[in-house]
């Protein structure tokens, strides 16, 4: 068969119909005489489908309304259309259409269904035997059934498009077709953990019924100068699924008078806010208080426990005090941002001779006419610390009685009410010289001056501005 100028050729495989060659861009399929494809059956519309040939592609359409048209067994809807490839089998009634393409033309090869019956969607049963008399109210009542069930949106339907090729499609089965869960495997499983949770509540009861919060937490504090907002005794304001619990602590003690950062040391050690202040530990409970503590519990030789690696030891050796052994200086200074809250240090010439002048001015700056002197220490007319309050001669210079001064400030000592409560008999202060929140107007706010104290509350709050403006 020469189809070099035709774009159709139409062939009945039992010869019912004498073979054609069309040149039309479009043909129609149908009951209808003018139907190029004449397809004599009631479940043939008359005109039921068409083909047309544009930019080298056929493309099908389904024109009926009322009957049934699939191409490779996939149904193609009413007002639908697809592209057909060689190898497409097109269904209409009992007649199946094989597809061949050949160059630029369209072979249809019509066959007819030996057993003459009319598939609905290929998956509905094939009706039942009609009585001559009835069959035409049936007929109505079937083809309307047929009709429903052609409606897109089914669970059988393909989820993509097409492949183009002899008799394949994509089909993705639906979680109806799923095998579905087992419902005894949830059974097992609440059993399992509700299992486990009540086992866990009578072991580790403290876990589920903690003690109460600390007083600061547990009331409506507002307005606090260390806090953005009050608890008020709630738990989602610290326990938060999605961020870890220092987290909470951070973004809350932002305020006017604090700011919740802590030592290089600390940090790169891996300490967090609740490693130091320890929580649920009941209303009396003082965090401040827990925290001066954990400091000789932590540094301890005894204590085992290593930070990112590295290992604790006593501090000090067990001694503390004035820092400079045979008329040396044995310290580092102060720290860069404590300095920062100490105006004091800075308002001095800052030309040091050397290293030993530097640690001295450091020193003297945070101790002479800054502190109000405790009882029992000597001080000038304002009440404040001076030189003779730690050192008894200057030619030669002592440097014996400000070790023994040091105790005066830095421990608690029986029947001395005035000095800071928060530490155990006899303990050292730790946090009096080495600061861990630098950024407070809090810290040893009772032993300044007026003047000093004002001084270093704005140096605090200008310094909190500055790292929220980062």
């Amino acid at each position: 068969m020469n189809l070099d100028f035709r774009k159709f050729a139409i062939n009945f495989a039992d010869g019912s119909v004498e073979p054609q060659e069309l040149t039309d861009d479009t043909i129609m399929i149908g009951r209808l005489d003018t139907c190029a494809v004449r397809l004599d059956h009631p479940a043939v519309s008359r005109i039921h489908a068409s083909i047309n040939f544009s930019d080298s592609n056929f493309t099908l359409a389904n024109l009926s309304t009322s009957n049934i048209l699939t191409v490779n067994g996939r149904l193609l809807g009413p007002k639908k259309s697809d592209v057909l490839a060689d190898g497409d089998i097109i269904q209409i009634g009992p007649f199946t259409i094989n597809v061949e393409r050949v160059k630029d033309a369209l072979l249809l090869v019509v066959n007819r269904a030996a057993a003459d019956k009319v598939p609905e969607a290929g998956l509905t049963k094939e009706r039942p035997a009609l009585d001559a008399a009835v069959g035409g109210v049936l007929d109505v009542f079937w083809e309307k059934r047929s009709r429903d069930k052609e409606d897109w949106g089914t669970r059988l339907r393909p989820t993509e498009k097409p492949i183009p090729g002899k008799a394949m499609f994509n089909w993705k089965p639906t979680g109806d077709l799923r095998r579905p869960w087992r419902t005894g495997l949830f059974v097992w499983a609440f059993i399992l953990v509700g299992g486990i949770a009540a086992f866990a509540y009578f072991r580790y009861p403290q876990v589920y019924a903690p003690e109460a919060l600390a007083s600061p937490h547990a009331s409506k504090i507002d307005g606090s100068p260390i806090a953005a907002r009050s608890n008020g005794n709630s738990c989602t304001t610290c326990h938060n699924a999605r961020e870890p619990l220092e987290n909470a602590c951070i973004k809350c003690h932002t305020a006017e008078q604090f700011h919740a950062s802590n030592t290089k040391a600390h940090q790169e050690a891996g300490i967090t806010c609740t490693v130091c202040h320890q929580e649920h530990k009941g209303s009396d409970h003082s965090l401040m208080t827990s925290a001066i503590q954990s400091c000789a519990a932590c540094h301890d030789n005894g204590n085992t426990k290593t930070f990112n690696g590295k290992s604790v030891r006593t501090a000090h050796g067990g001694s503390y005090g004035y820092p400079v052994v045979d008329g040396v200086w044995k310290w580092k200074g102060v720290y860069r941002e404590v300095a920062e809250m100490i105006p004091e240090i800075n308002s001095p010439a800052t030309g040091d001779k050397d290293e030993q002048a530097k640690l001295s001015r450091h020193f003297h700056s945070v101790h002479v006419a800054r502190l109000i002197a405790p009882s029992g220490v000597a001080a000038d007319k304002f009440g404040l610390v001076s030189c003779s309050s730690c050192h008894k001669s200057f030619t030669p210079i002592d440097r014996t009685t400000p070790r023994q001064t040091c105790a005066a400030c830095h421990t608690t000592r029986e029947g001395e009410t005035n000095r800071d409560q928060r530490f155990a008999l006899g303990q050292t202060n730790c946090i009096s010289c080495h600061v861990q929140h630098a950024y407070s107007g809090k810290r040893w706010s009772e032993f300044l001056s007026e003047e000093s104290l004002k001084r270093r509350n704005d140096a605090v709050a200008a310094q909190i501005k500055r790292l929220e403006e980062k």
